[in-house]
């Protein structure tokens, strides 16, 4: 039995002193977790910052995208503003429903009565007639007027800005045709004034008219734009 006992304290001894260089190789030293921990703290630092930085870029991203929508909306905004003013001035040709107004001189009356002479203020008053009736875009004689054009009498015919009218004369406009018409057959209106003194006015619609674009306008020799007052 001593025996026994001897052998059985032997045998774990020699179990212990086994165990323990295993023991002290695995331990880690305090500084060398120090440094881990130091190695820890920094790497999740540069992962907050990378975070940061791609929170950044996709802002930066988000204001650019806003930035190429809204310059794509200020630019169609200005393209068709351009396009309603080419309109407005006559610039492109337009088609629509409308009404045509043709005005020709009387036959000679009797006993050598010389007929009405058509002026340019007959025309001019039957434009304005159809302008003051919602006409939004008119023509004489084919070349695109606006309401500003001007139609005067020299003693070689009438003269449409830089180009001579000749008979027969047409006016076409186009607008509400029932408007126009309308405006046109009011009784004791401009129009009844022209067949009383004996031209002969003729007025028709159409479903759809189709005007030029209005002549190249000349260049300005007088008018120019006010110079900037220097601060």
């Amino acid at each position: 039995m001593a025996l026994f006992l001897v052998a059985v304290g032997f045998v774990f001894a020699a179990q212990m002193r086994s165990r323990q260089p295993i023991r002290q190789a695995t331990a880690l030293p305090t500084w060398r977790l120090q440094e881990l921990a130091v190695l820890v703290r920094q790497q999740e630092e540069a992962r907050k910052a990378l975070e940061a930085e791609v929170d950044q870029l996709r802002q930066k991203a988000r204001e650019y995208q806003a930035a190429m929508v809204e310059d794509r909306g200020l630019s169609q905004a200005m393209a068709e503003e351009l396009a309603r003013y080419r309109l407005i001035l006559g610039l492109v040709p337009v088609e629509g429903p409308g009404v045509s107004v043709a005005v020709a001189e009387g036959t000679p009356g009797q006993a050598g009565v010389l007929p009405p002479t058509l002026e340019a203020q007959d025309l001019s008053g039957l434009a304005n007639e159809l302008w003051s009736a919602g006409a939004e875009a008119m023509a004489i004689n084919g070349l695109r007027v606006l309401a500003s054009t001007g139609l005067r009498q020299t003693p070689s015919g009438i003269w449409l800005g830089t180009t001579r009218l000749a008979p027969p004369y047409r006016i076409d406009a186009i607008g509400d045709p029932d408007a126009l018409q309308a405006a046109l057959a009011i009784r004791g209106g401009f129009v009844e004034g022209l067949r009383a003194v004996g031209l002969r006015v003729t007025v028709q619609r159409h479903a759809v008219l189709r005007l030029p674009a209005r002549p190249a306008a000349e260049d300005f020799r007088f008018a120019r734009p006010p110079a900037e007052k220097q601060p």
